[in-house]
């Protein structure tokens, strides 16, 4: 067993992978994040977890749980490679990434834009006819007058009336479901 990820030394030791990330946690000088800042477990690394699982069990807390009579501690972090001592080639890859997550944030944030600008057309729109409508409705409930045609309403509200509806555009049909 060469390198383990907390998926499969949870799935070893029969418990979540949230408690495996909390048992490290309590325990960082001897458990090492990789330059990603994910737990990767040798297999002495697998050893000192069954170990916490095997004195869990019995009953004692993460607190009491002392690893230094186990075995010595790995080495500090800062021990480990800095990103400035790989190859040129991880730095080309981690920097094309970088320029990845910016465009995708750019694109993004230019669509919640998009969408924002046309649900505030759709509000206004909405607001007008809501003016419209009300002041149809004052028109038609004026005492001491009968209303037969759309004529002796309200102008706006018959050139609503007269007027086919309006087509959404692409752009709107396609956002308007999020």
């Amino acid at each position: 067993m060469d390198i383990v990820k907390t998926k499969d030394a949870a799935e070893l030791l029969s418990v979540s992978q949230t408690t495996i990330k909390r048992w490290v946690s309590v325990f960082p000088n001897f458990f090492q994040k990789d330059r990603f800042g994910h737990y990767v477990f040798s297999a002495q690394e697998i050893e000192l977890l069954i170990h916490i699982k095997d004195r869990i069990d019995r009953g004692e807390t993460l607190d009491s749980i002392d690893l230094t009579t186990h075995t010595q501690p790995l080495r500090p972090l800062q021990d480990k490679p800095s990103l400035h001592t790989q190859d040129k080639s991880m730095e080309d890859v981690v920097s094309r990434i970088d320029h990845i997550e910016r465009s995708l944030q750019q694109k993004a944030d230019e669509v919640v834009s998009v969408q924002l600008l046309q649900q505030r057309e759709e509000l206004e729109e909405l607001r007008q006819m809501i003016q419209q409508l009300a002041a149809s409705f004052e028109t038609i409930h004026k005492p001491g007058k009968a209303h037969s045609s759309h004529e002796e309403i309200h102008p706006a509200a018959a050139a609503m009336l007269q007027a086919p509806p309006r087509k959404r555009g692409l752009l709107r049909s396609f956002f308007s479901f999020l």
